[in-house]
């Protein structure tokens, strides 16, 4: 016997029997009665006809989102790192003689490294990637929607793991 996702998993029916005695021990307490293991997980198989495109958007706006500030803080605490340790200082130098402004004869003139513009620049661009890839993850949400309607969805078999 199959179970359709229409049909509700309910619990194994029991038969009418009433259950045996428990053992005593000598002492006149009751041991308790051990459970005999489930035969096998109820498992009922399912089909994915059709994905909510609203949700993948809000999903996807949401996860993407979480994605960017991580990765923007991660940016955030190396550059600090790198600034504190003078490493963009040294990056400035360098980045000026190979730009070859020359400040008379006191040598190149640094390149301007801001912080602040970076990284509010990083931010706006991880906001447009934001943007584009939760599109993305619509469209393929889309595009399932079109091909299950042709094939049928896609079929998952849920298993039920009694303990």
């Amino acid at each position: 016997m199959s179970i359709t996702a229409e049909d509700p998993i309910t619990p194994a029916t029991t038969t009418s029997e009433a259950p045996p005695p428990e053992p005593s021990t000598s002492t006149g307490v009751r041991r308790a009665r051990r459970t005999p293991l489930a035969a096998a997980p109820r498992r009922t198989k399912v089909t994915v006809r059709r994905v909510g495109v609203g949700s993948v958007l809000k999903f996807s706006l949401i996860f993407y989102l979480c994605v960017m500030l991580v990765m923007w803080l991660a940016l955030l605490i190396i550059f600090l790192v790198l600034q504190a340790g003078g490493v963009i200082e040294t990056l400035s130098e360098r980045l000026g003689e190979l730009a070859g402004r020359q400040e008379g004869t006191k040598g190149y003139e640094p390149v301007a490294i801001d912080g602040v513009t970076v990284f509010t620049v990083l931010f706006f661009l991880g906001l447009g990637w934001t943007v584009v890839m939760s599109g993305i993850n619509m469209f393929i949400a889309v595009i399932y929607n079109l091909i299950s309607d042709m094939v049928g969805g896609v079929d998952i078999t849920l298993a039920e793991h009694r303990r």
